[in-house]
């Protein structure tokens, strides 16, 4: 459970700037794309945004071997002692003062409350997503195959042989007030019914136009995918601009193909406006998981307007392809310096289990008393325990990594005689000033396919005043 809290919220810290920053550097390049280059290729820029949102906080909060900036999450004081007052015997008896509650808070679990609300967060959006799958599947169930009218059959038969799309079924359903795409492999257009009886071509022209030029891009499967992508960066407010842009340009480029492919600007504007009217009586709120207008309705109908020329292949390539350089070198500085946070535990952390074991201990084998003094001194290292151990008159060696358990520390290494042979050490507490050592010493090998003969060994040492 601590992996993957500590991937959660390293993958939330790091999003909270990642996510910002690659918004910051999209913005201004999709500002200055905005009347030099066509809507399609600003999308490709705002979805290579989405993907760096995505995959930048995932790759920083990897526990790979790195070296970013690390911050522990609001340490509790008696992780923030120096290893001097931790050393000595009455400092880590004395209890805190009852005076000191201004640092109380402290001792929050803060890490776990951001990953609980994250978790949250996900539970919450993905109720949605659920409630939108539902509503998309009440529009399936409640469509029925459109056959009688002509006027509709050939105005399709003309736009799909304009735009070069293949076999598309219409379908109708009380449940849509505009035109809408659905389906994965074989995508249909579902009209709403008052379309069913409308004469003018025009409007039909762009009401189905504009939904087949949906099918032709594939829409729907991809916007299948920007919701899921979509669904763990989706609490950041920059990502929600983000995902409004996708949407936002995805419509422009549709307009796009239309205009230049099937009619005229100037009544496929005014068409767009006429079904605008007519799907807003009544009102209704229709989140579901098709593509739908986006609701920038006037910007569209202005760009149509506008009537500008179009740009340049080259010139329009070369710039969105210096806006994507820009954002990737972005992407890179980002991966490059990632947050590493740990999240603060309860008072039952192992920095504090740890600190019972700082100081320095002395004993004797129990059933030797005139063995040597065995001698171990602990001491914290930021928020590590580290240890060694006297082997002769004045010398220490140094314990390799330290595990520390709930009453216990142990460690492991190899017999300097026989690499293979690994050796398991064990420290127990007992009480506040003594400490229980517990050892396997072999006395008698022969040969590396004999059994050792090996003996237990327990020592109790005390702590030293």
């Amino acid at each position: 459970m601590n992996a993957f809290q500590d991937l959660a919220l390293n993958f939330v810290a790091n999003a909270l700037w990642q996510v910002a920053l690659v918004v910051a550097v999209a913005a201004p390049a999709d500002w200055f794309l905005r009347h030099r280059v066509p809507a399609r290729q600003r999308h490709l820029l705002w979805v290579t945004a989405l993907l760096l949102s995505v995959l930048l906080p995932c790759w920083s909060a990897l526990p790979l071997e790195r070296e970013p900036f690390r911050l522990t999450i609001l340490q509790s004081p008696i992780s923030s002692l120096s290893v001097e007052t931790l050393v000595s015997p009455s400092a880590s008896q004395t209890p805190t003062p009852a005076t000191d509650s201004p640092s109380s808070w402290r001792q929050l679990p803060f890490g776990q409350i951001i990953v609980g609300l994250y978790l949250l967060f996900l539970l919450d959006r993905l109720h949605k997503l659920w409630r939108a799958w539902r509503l998309t599947s009440a529009i399936w169930q409640s469509a029925l195959p459109v056959t009688s009218s002509e006027i509709l059959q050939s105005a399709l038969a003309h736009c799909r042989a304009r735009l070069s799309v293949g076999e598309v079924v219409l379908f109708q359903s009380p449940s849509v007030t505009v035109p809408v795409t659905l389906g994965l492999r074989k995508p249909a257009i579902i009209l709403p019914k008052p379309l069913l009886t409308e004469t003018s071509t025009d409007l039909l022209h762009a009401a189905l136009g504009h939904e087949l030029t949906h099918i032709q891009r594939r829409d729907f499967a991809w916007n299948l995918l920007y919701e899921f992508l979509f669904l763990f960066i989706s609490f950041h407010p920059a990502a929600r601009r983000m995902k409004r842009r996708i949407n936002e340009t995805r419509e422009l480029a549709c307009d796009e193909v239309v205009s230049a492919s099937l009619m005229e600007a100037q009544p496929y504007a005014n068409a767009l406006v006429k079904l605008a009217r007519a799907a807003s009586f009544p009102p209704h709120s229709t989140y579901s998981l098709s593509v739908n207008d986006a609701d920038i309705l006037e910007e569209r109908v202005m760009k149509l307007l506008a009537n500008q020329p179009s740009a340049n292949s080259r010139r329009a390539t070369a710039l969105l392809s210096l806006a994507l350089v820009v954002l990737a070198l972005a992407g890179a500085g980002a991966a490059a310096l990632p947050l590493n946070l740990r999240a603060e535990q309860p008072a039952s952390n192992q920095t504090n289990i740890a600190v019972r074991f700082v100081g320095h201990w002395q004993g004797v084998v129990e059933n030797n008393p005139n063995e040597r003094n065995h001698e171990l001194i602990f001491k914290l290292e930021g928020d590590k325990l580290v240890g060694s151990m006297r082997i002769a008159d004045g010398e220490f060696k140094p314990l390799p990594s330290l595990k520390v358990s709930a009453r216990d520390v142990s460690w492991k290494e190899k017999d300097p005689r026989r690499p293979k042979l690994v050796l398991v050490t064990q420290v127990r507490l007992i009480s506040e000033d003594e400490i229980l050592f517990e050892a396997i010493n072999p006395f008698d090998y022969y040969g590396e396919e004999t059994v050792l003969e090996v003996h237990p060994t327990t020592w109790t040492l005390k702590r030293q005043k």
